[in-house]
């Protein structure tokens, strides 16, 4: 048995873990979110020639045939857009860069500068033009709070190693094709992609080392968007190690092959995991995430149903069914329209609604109640809140904040635990197309040749959490100025550099706000200089105006000593 048989038994093992999720996955995508993949509703995971069979065929009634109420859909789109605002925002600095170690010492200033030069740079890499990452990130987003896991895909641009602009490919995964594996401790340790590509597409893809079903699909106009199953199987490495230069002997090995020949297109491997992934709310060890409205579907499902039925009863109400006299009787209910002969002798009518009890109302206060549920259950409450701000001061809508912060952080930080790959997979990637090289733009201080640097978050819900630093400091110096009226000596206890520090981190400063020891220790040289000479110029203009004050005195002292002698 080859390598492949071993993969695909593997596959088939993995696809079986996750039919139990694949069954939530179709009733999160049928009543919650009809703008993601309907691909998770058979033994496969891929039910579509491309993944996408639903959508073939009356896509737009396909999307929305359950849903009667769009409650749950707008409520996640918003939750979607505030997580996203508040991690990782678009044209913000949401992640800074630090030590990896935790007991490494505080950053001196030229490191802490580096550290920004890094942040920018990766940055500008991320939202260039080319890079796809804004449009990637928002769609591992929009997966991550919509299907509870959302993956992302960097890939290395081989084809242009002198681009410094867009050295990597920011990819969104489907969560359709994934098939994700954990080790004993949860933790990420491999995957499987599964996906289908035209014969030229994976001609171009891997360079035409396919099987030869595939290069003559490829070869032939008629046949070239024939579609082939290809099986992209990433797994840990026996012998490879975490500091490989060579990519035979590196920390995971890839491999691409095709599913119904076999043919392997491609063995390389990564110094790195190479997916980010990120889930809303884990359960346990499993593979995936579990998203908001998990523990709302029974409310998500009777909301529906509910506004179906309250639906019929407005049709009903408006246009009730009719019961005539004979049969071949027939009803033309259009405005001003003749029924000759629907009236008796007497003028009673040969016909009347069958239903004449409806109230379209009556299930109002039942989805008004549901609605609250979902609001509250999908943080629809928090936004509202924040949006409707105007008018509270500016403590209440710091601890609003902080509120905000506490109930919607746990999750941002599940959200956010894919970055950690993200910037690790970046770093490696800049590391070998010699970004930090002696001489490059971003060489680093000798102090951090050997040391380990990772992510540390700086989006604006961390500065919700760390406001209250900041309002702790302000209130402790109200406290100092009015302890120092009775006794001045309190504040020789408060270290002022050390107080600086920490408020510019609390408010997320840049380190170039801070002057270096050298220029501080210059400034404060020269202060003293002209303190001093101050101090001299002002004992001088004393005594020159003592002596200018004391000359009549002792004129007038001299002569009243002559005048004495004389009389005498």
């Amino acid at each position: 048995m080859n390598i492949v048989d071993d993969l695909k038994q593997e596959l088939q093992a993995a696809r079986s873990d996750r039919l139990f999720y694949e069954n939530d996955w179709q009733e999160y995508v049928t009543y919650t979110a009809p703008d993601m993949e309907r691909a998770f509703n058979t033994a496969s995971g891929v039910t579509a020639r491309d993944g996408m069979s639903a959508l073939r065929q009356s896509a737009a009634r396909e999307r929305s045939r359950k849903l009667y109420d769009p409650t749950a859909v707008w409520l996640l789109d918003r939750l979607a857009s505030g997580v996203g605002s508040l991690t990782m925002p678009e044209g913000f600095h949401w992640h800074g860069v630090g030590y990896g170690d935790p007991f490494a010492p505080e950053p001196s200033q030229a490191e802490e500068e580096f550290f920004e030069k890094i942040r920018d740079h990766l940055f500008r890499v991320r939202y260039s033009g080319r890079s796809g990452f804004a449009l990637g990130n928002r769609s591992r987003l929009l997966s991550t709070i919509k299907l509870g896991t959302g993956v992302l895909y960097p890939v290395e641009n081989e084809d242009n190693l002198a681009d410094l602009r867009t050295p990597i490919h920011y990819r969104y995964v489907p969560l359709y094709e994934m098939f994700l594996i954990v080790d004993a401790q949860g933790n990420d340790c491999g995957f499987f992609r599964v996906r289908k590509l035209k014969a030229w597409q994976a001609m171009k893809l891997y360079g035409g080392k396919v099987s030869d079903n595939v290069q003559a699909d490829a070869e032939d106009p008629k046949r070239k968007a024939n579609e082939h199953v290809f099986v992209h199987a990433c797994f840990k490495r026996d012998g490879g190690y975490k500091d490989a230069h060579d990519v035979q002997r590196s920390r995971y090995e890839s491999i691409h092959f095709e599913e119904e020949t076999k043919h392997i297109c491609r063995r390389s491997g990564f110094f790195e995991y190479p997916l980010v992934i990120s889930r809303w709310e884990r359960d346990g060890l499993s593979p995936y995430g579990s998203p908001p409205q998990a523990k709302l579907m029974g409310d998500i499902k009777s909301l529906q149903s509910l506004a179906r039925d309250a639906l019929i009863a407005s049709g009903q109400a408006v246009r009730p069914p009719i019961a005539t006299h004979a049969q071949e009787r027939q009803l033309d209910l259009n405005p001003g329209r003749i029924n000759p002969g629907l009236i008796d002798e007497q003028g009673r009518p040969l016909f009347r609604p069958m239903i004449d009890t409806v109230n379209p109302g009556a299930a109002d206060t039942q989805i008004e109640n549901i609605r609250e549920k979902l609001r509250v259950g999908l943080y629809g409450d928090l936004w509202q809140t924040l949006l409707e701000g105007n008018g509270r001061t500016a403590t209440e809508a710091n601890i609003r904040r902080k509120e905000m912060a506490d109930m919607i952080g746990p999750f941002s930080t599940n959200v956010m635990a894919g970055n950690e790959n993200l910037f690790d997979r970046e770093i490696g990637i800049l590391g070998r197309r010699g970004a930090f090289d002696p001489g490059s733009p971003l060489e680093p201080p000798e102090a951090l040749a050997e040391s380990e640097v990772t992510l540390t978050s700086t989006a604006p819900i961390d500065q919700m959490r760390e406001a209250g630093h900041f309002e702790a400091i302000m209130g402790f110096n109200e406290y100092l100025g009015v302890k120092a009226n009775m006794d001045p000596s309190v504040l020789d206890l408060v270290d002022n550099e050390e107080e600086f520090d920490l408020t510019r981190r609390s408010l997320g400063l840049p380190a170039k706000l801070k002057r270096t020891p050298e220029e501080v220790e210059a400034i404060r040289k020269q202060r003293a200089e002209r303190e001093q000479q101050q101090e001299q110029l002002a004992a001088g203009e004393s005594v020159a105006r003592m002596a200018k004050d004391g000359a009549p005195l002792l004129s007038a002292l001299q002569q009243q000593g002559g005048g004495g002698n004389g009389v005498a």
